[in-house]
C-alpha cells in the first residue's frame, strides 16, 4: 500500500509529465502552418502514448512493440494501401526504406519519400520522449529544454507567418513553474530533506501565484515600441549580399505554393536540356485555387492515374487550332530533385529509354514517370522524347462574344473562385479596366496590358510579403507595385476571375538559353533555375486554354494568328537572322511595284530610256544599269554598317532640348533595321530587356531608364542626355557589328 509520501510523489511526477507532454506539444502545433506536414495529431497521439507508458515505467518489451505497432499502423494508413493485417504492405515499406537509405551517400535529402520522413520523425519523437524522460526523473532539470523550446517559437514567431503570442506565454508558465518544482526536488534531494505535504504546499502555492502575478502584470503592462529594427529585413539583405545566404530564398520550382512572396536570388543550377526547333514554354504543373495568401491545388490528395495516351486523356487545345508537329529531346539532370515530366503545351506522347509508364495527376495536370516518389530512381528517368503540337490560336475565334458550352459541370465554377476575403477593390479595378470592351479576348489583353504600365516594376530582390489578413493581389496592386512572374500572374487571373473569366495558374520554366545549333535545323538549350517561371492561361470556348505572359519583360512566345485559315507552320521569329532578311526583301520590292501597276509611270520612263538608248546604245545602257544595280545592292547590303556612322555624326555633338528623344527614336529604327523589332504592345522597358538579354549587356536598360526620366519626369533632358550619350553612341555601334 503506498503511503501519502508516495502518492504526492506520484502527483508531482503526473504533473510534470504532463507539463513536458504540452512543451513538446508545442514543437508540433507549427508544423501545419510553416511546412508540408499534415494530420500532426497522430504525432500528438504518439507522444502521448509515449509519456504514459514512461509514467507507469512498463518494461522495454511491452513499451517497444506497442510504439512500433503504433509507428506502423499510422504509416500504413498514411502511404499504403490493402489490409493492415496482411501485412503484403511491408514489402513496400522495406523498399521504401532502402530506397531512402540509397540517397544517403550522396545527401539527396530532398529526394528522400514522405513515408521514411515520417518513420524518421517517429523515431525523434520517441528519443525525445526518453530525453525528456531522464531530465526530469534523474537530473531533476528541464532548463535547457524549455530555453530550446522558447527559441524554437520565437524564431517561428519571427520568420514565419505562424503566430506563437499565445504560445509563448503557455511554455513561459509551464517552463518556470516546471524550473521551480524541479529546483525544489533538487535542493530536498541534495540536503536530505524531509518536507511534509503541508510544506510542499508552502512551496509551490506562492511559486505558482508569483509565476501568475508576473505574466498577468506583463500582458496588461504597456509595451514600448520595437527599440531594434526588424531582424528580417537586415538578414534578408546579408542573404543577398553573400549570394545565396539563408536569409533569401533561391529561385527555382518549389511544390509548394501556399505563400507567396519575399525575396530570391538567383541560381544557376543546370534543371534540363532540350533540343528543340522552336521556342516555348515548358510546363510542370498549374492550380487553380488562390487563397488570398498563394496557391493551393482544389483536390491535394488525387491520386496518380497511369494513362496510355496523354492525347485522349488531357485537352488543352480545341481540335479546329491550327497546329504543327514537333518533337524535342529532353535530358534531366541528374541532381534535381524531383521525378517530374517537364513537357511542353500540346503534348501528345513521351518515351522513355526504358519504356516507364506514365501517370497523371488529373487535377494539377502533372506528369511523372512513377506513380510515387519512391516507385523509381532517377537513373531510370534521365532522358526522354516528347511529341507535341505547337499551336497558332485564332485571333478572330477568341474575339467572338461566346458562352461557355459543352463544358463539363463545375469548370466555370472550378477556374473563377476566388476567396471571399478578397478586397472589393480588385473587383472594382478588374471592371474599370474592361467595361469598354466587348469581348472576352479585348478584356483579357486589356487587363495583361495594365499590369505593363510603367507603375509596374519587375523585382526580385525587395518583394513584400502580405502580413496578417492582407491579400497578397492586394498588396501588389495597390501597394507596392513591383514583384516577379508570381506577383503579375497571379495578380492577371484574380482581376480576370473576378470578371468571371476563367483562368488558372501555371508554372514550369522558359525556354532557356541557347547553347549550340545541331542537325536538321534544331538548337540545344540549357535550362537552369532561373528559367523558373509561372504565367497565365485563360480559357477560350472553341480554343481551349491560351498562354497570357504579364510578367514585364517577358514575351509570349506563342502565335496569334488572324484566323484558322491561316497556315499553321508561321514561325515566330526568334533567330534574328531571319527578320534580317524579310527586312532586306522589302526595299527592293517597294521601288518596283509603282513602276508595274501605274501605267502612266511605265510610259514616260520607257520613252526616257529609248531616248536615252539613242543617244548612248543598248551596250552602255545595260552596262550602266548593271553598275548602278551593283552599287545599290552593296550600299543595301552594308546600311548597318554605314547608317550607324550617319546617326552618330547626326547627335553626338548635339546638346539642345530634343536630342535625346530624337537620337532615342533613331536608335529604336536602327534596331528594327537590324531585324530586332519592337512588338506591338510592348513597353519600352520591357523591350529595352529583350535588347540587353539579346547583346548580353545591360546599356539599353540604363538607356531607357534615363530617357523616361527626361520624357515623364520632366527632368534637364540635356543633363540626361549627357550621361546618356555615351551609352547611346555604345548601343549604335553594337548594331553595326
Amino acid at each position: 500500500m503506498k503511503t501519502p509520501k508516495d502518492q504526492e510523489g506520484i502527483s508531482i511526477t503526473l504533473l510534470y509529465y504532463l507539463f513536458a507532454f504540452i512543451l513538446l506539444w508545442e514543437w508540433l502545433r507549427p508544423l501545419g502552418e510553416f511546412t508540408d506536414t499534415a494530420n500532426t495529431f497522430i504525432f500528438v497521439f504518439f507522444i502521448a502514448v509515449s509519456f504514459v507508458m514512461t509514467f507507469f515505467r512498463l518494461r522495454w518489451f511491452i513499451t517497444f512493440p506497442v510504439k512500433m505497432f503504433i509507428i506502423l499502423f499510422m504509416l500504413h494508413g498514411l502511404y499504403f494501401e490493402g489490409m493492415f493485417f496482411s501485412f503484403l504492405w511491408i514489402k513496400d515499406l522495406i523498399g521504401d526504406i532502402a530506397f531512402n537509405l540509397s540517397l544517403v551517400p550522396s545527401a539527396e535529402w530532398m529526394g528522400m519519400t514522405s513515408a521514411f520522413r515520417s518513420l524518421l520523425f517517429f523515431i525523434l519523437l520517441w528519443l525525445l520522449v526518453y530525453l525528456i524522460h531522464y531530465w526530469i526523473l534523474f537530473q531533476k532539470r528541464i532548463f535547457f529544454f524549455f530555453v530550446l523550446t522558447l527559441l524554437y517559437i520565437t524564431v517561428l514567431d519571427t520568420f514565419t507567418p505562424y503566430d506563437a503570442s499565445y504560445a509563448i506565454v503557455r511554455v513561459v508558465l509551464i517552463g518556470f513553474f516546471m524550473l521551480g518544482l524541479l529546483y525544489f526536488d533538487r535542493l530536498k534531494k541534495l540536503e536530505n530533506l524531509k518536507v511534509k505535504k503541508l510544506a510542499s504546499l508552502r512551496w509551490i502555492m506562492p511559486l505558482l501565484a508569483f509565476i501568475m502575478l508576473s505574466m498577468i502584470l506583463a500582458i496588461l503592462a504597456p509595451k514600448a515600441s520595437p527599440q531594434w529594427p526588424d531582424p528580417v529585413p537586415y538578414i534578408t539583405a546579408v542573404g543577398r549580399e553573400d549570394e545565396g545566404g539563408s536569409g533569401t530564398k533561391k529561385i527555382g520550382y518549389s511544390p509548394n505554393d501556399e505563400n507567396l512572396g519575399g525575396s530570391f536570388v538567383g541560381d544557376d543550377t543546370e534543371v534540363f536540356t532540350h533540343i528543340s526547333s522552336d521556342r516555348h514554354y515548358w510546363r510542370v504543373e498549374s492550380k487553380d485555387v488562390y487563397t488570398g495568401k498563394g496557391w493551393e491545388a482544389s483536390d491535394p490528395d488525387a491520386e496518380r492515374e497511369v494513362i496510355t495516351s496523354i492525347q485522349d486523356e488531357v485537352t488543352w487545345i480545341d481540335d479546329r487550332v491550327k497546329t504543327k508537329s514537333l518533337e524535342s529531346a529532353v535530358t534531366i539532370n541528374e541532381e534535381y530533385r524531383y521525378l517530374h515530366v517537364i513537357y511542353p503545351l500540346g503534348l501528345t506522347a513521351i518515351k522513355t529509354e526504358a519504356n516507364l509508364p506514365i501517370y497523371l495527376n488529373r487535377n494539377t495536370e502533372l506528369i511523372s514517370p512513377f506513380q510515387k516518389q519512391g516507385d523509381g530512381s532517377r537513373e531510370e528517368f534521365l532522358t526522354y522524347q516528347v511529341e507535341y503540337e505547337l499551336p497558332s490560336y485564332p485571333l478572330n475565334e477568341m474575339k467572338k462574344a461566346q458562352a461557355f458550352e459543352n463544358i463539363p459541370d463545375g469548370f466555370v465554377e472550378r477556374y473563377t473562385q476566388l476567396p471571399d476575403t478578397l478586397p472589393e477593390r480588385v473587383r472594382e479595378l478588374a471592371v474599370s479596366l474592361t467595361e469598354t470592351k466587348s469581348n472576352q479576348y479585348d478584356k483579357v489583353k486589356a487587363i495583361e496590358d495594365y499590369l505593363g504600365r510603367p507603375e509596374f516594376t519587375y523585382d526580385k530582390e525587395d518583394v513584400a510579403i502580405p502580413e496578417g489578413d492582407q491579400d497578397y493581389v492586394d498588396q501588389f496592386l495597390f501597394e507596392t507595385f513591383k514583384g516577379y512572374c508570381d506577383n503579375f500572374s497571379t495578380s492577371m487571373i484574380v482581376l480576370l476571375r473576378s470578371i468571371d473569366i476563367p483562368a488558372r495558374w501555371v508554372k514550369g520554366y522558359t525556354e532557356g538559353d541557347f547553347v549550340q545549333t545541331v542537325e536538321n535545323s534544331n538548337s540545344e538549350y540549357k535550362v537552369t533555375n532561373n528559367n523558373a517561371h509561372s504565367w497565365v492561361e485563360v480559357y477560350f470556348t472553341g480554343v481551349g486554354w491560351v498562354p497570357f505572359e504579364p510578367t514585364k519583360g517577358f514575351v509570349n512566345p506563342y502565335d496569334l494568328v488572324s484566323d484558322y485559315k491561316d497556315t499553321p507552320n508561321q514561325q515566330e521569329v526568334e533567330e534574328e537572322k531571319e527578320p534580317v532578311e524579310e527586312e532586306e526583301k522589302e526595299p527592293e520590292e517597294t521601288p518596283e511595284k509603282p513602276e508595274q501597276t501605274n501605267k502612266e509611270t511605265s510610259s514616260s520612263t520607257s520613252d526616257f530610256f529609248g531616248l536615252f538608248s539613242l543617244r548612248l546604245g543598248s551596250t552602255s545602257l545595260y552596262g550602266i544599269m548593271i553598275v548602278t544595280a551593283i552599287l545599290a545592292f552593296a550600299i543595301f547590303k552594308t546600311r548597318t554598317k554605314w547608317i550607324p556612322k550617319l546617326i552618330i555624326l547626326k547627335y553626338k555633338n548635339r546638346n539642345d532640348d530634343q536630342v535625346f528623344f530624337q537620337a532615342y527614336e533613331s536608335l529604336l529604327k536602327q534596331f528594327a533595321r537590324r531585324g530586332i523589332k519592337r512588338k506591338e504592345g510592348q513597353t519600352l522597358r520591357d523591350y529595352a530587356r529583350y535588347i540587353d538579354r539579346y547583346f548580353h549587356m545591360v546599356h539599353m536598360t540604363a538607356l531607357t531608364e534615363n530617357y523616361e526620366r527626361a520624357l515623364y519626369r520632366r527632368d534637364d533632358a540635356k543633363q540626361e542626355w549627357n550621361k546618356s550619350v555615351e551609352l547611346w553612341e555604345n548601343l549604335i555601334k553594337r548594331t553595326s557589328s
